[in-house]
């Protein structure tokens, strides 16, 4: 049976048109239509303007009028996002003052959002490597824009925080060639570690004064400028890591050998379906280009396994457990990118414009942060 909307929810309107006092009229009625076919239209396998408007019994339900509305009418997508992002943390705040809650984590991650491999007219959408599952197309190679994401979470409180979309080097090249010709403004590359320590700058003034912060990351983003960072803010980081990353002068791949008469920590982790004991040993000391000490973590699935994984942590006070059970927070910054994602977009628009993509992951952000 078809699902139709004859109306906006009143929750749906008293919590988005807050958000978007700087449009107009014509265009809050726009963006509430895209935004309540999105939740709505949960279970469409393709959600194109044309198959969200089919829905909509709410007057100017228009899918070229919503494609405008996207494409050329003149409204910024950051102040929204800027908007959208101020709520939630005031909503942290009253939440934490409430509480009590005294741990915060800003989790890091970015994501894939794949596209057929025919498309070509977006801008953002090039061919990433996935390093997360095979898909159908060839080497691992997938037809998508790819974006990186920052999650809080305080006590039971989880939250999509704010997000950027990526662009690559040669994707930035490509596009200022084509912008030089029609006299656009030139593109400047930001680094996936740029993009992220532009929004932690945004967030950090507005995060509860009460709260001991802690980001997390996985290996992708270890390095002395995110850590350095984090530092210079006073808050804490837990990361995953390479093996060659140097702890006392020693590669961590040689520690283990090394802590040979050091007790093994076991550490049980758990998942819905089956709990795992991992050995882990762990050692402190400094990093190049840092000043304090950190906790290194050897971490292996058996004691003959060949492949363990690491970990450093800024924070020396912590045990080896709470050091693992913390990183696992990350865990739901995953899946808040696999529901931001799958279950409320990012909209399959085709047009012939780069800015729809911006504007489509401010509307699914905005959505997910809704539900």
């Amino acid at each position: 049976m078809p699902v139709w909307i004859v109306a906006h929810s009143e929750t749906l309107c008293n919590f988005l048109l807050p958000l978007l006092v700087e449009l107009t009229g014509p265009q809050q009625r726009h963006a509430l239509n895209v935004v309540a076919a999105l939740l709505v239209c949960t279970r469409l396998k393709h959600r194109t303007l044309a198959a969200l408007t089919r829905v909509l019994r709410v007057p100017h339900a228009d899918q070229f009028a919503c494609a405008d509305f996207f494409r050329r009418s003149a409204w910024s997508a950051e102040l929204v996002q800027q908007a959208l992002m101020r709520f939630l943390l005031q909503t942290v705040t009253r939440i934490q003052s409430r509480t009590g809650w005294r741990v915060l984590f800003l989790s890091i991650d970015d994501a894939l959002a794949p596209k057929d491999v025919a498309t070509t007219a977006l801008e953002a959408v090039t061919f990433h490597h996935d390093h997360v599952e095979q898909r159908r197309q060839k080497q691992q190679y997938t037809n998508a824009s790819r974006y990186v994401t920052v999650h809080l979470q305080l006590g039971a409180v989880q939250l999509a925080l704010a997000w950027r979309l990526y662009l690559s080097r040669k994707q930035v090249q490509r596009l200022n060639r084509t912008r030089r010709e029609t006299g656009q403004p030139i593109l400047r590359y930001h680094s996936l570690v740029e993009l992220v320590e532009t929004m932690l700058a945004e967030i950090a003034p507005q995060l509860p004064t009460a709260c001991r912060v802690y980001v997390l990351f996985d290996s992708w983003y270890d390095g002395r400028h995110l850590e350095r960072f984090s530092h210079s803010h006073g808050w804490h980081w837990i990361c995953a890591t390479k093996s060659n990353r140097v702890v006392r002068n020693r590669p961590l791949c040689q520690w283990w050998s090394h802590l040979g008469p050091q007790r093994i920590t076991p550490v049980v982790v758990r998942s819905a379906t089956r709990s795992r004991t991992y050995a882990t040993r762990c050692v402190v000391g400094r990093l190049r280009h840092y000043p304090e000490p950190v906790v290194a973590i050897v971490s292996k699935r058996a004691r003959r396994d060949t492949h363990p994984a690491y970990f450093l942590c800024s924070d020396t006070t912590l045990s080896v457990r709470t050091i693992l059970k913390y990183y696992g927070c990350r865990w739901h910054a995953e899946v808040d990118n696999w529901y931001l994602k799958e279950y409320s977009g990012p909209i399959k628009l085709d047009t012939e414009s780069g800015r729809l993509k911006v504007y489509n992951y401010g509307h699914a952000q905005t959505i997910y942060s809704s539900l």
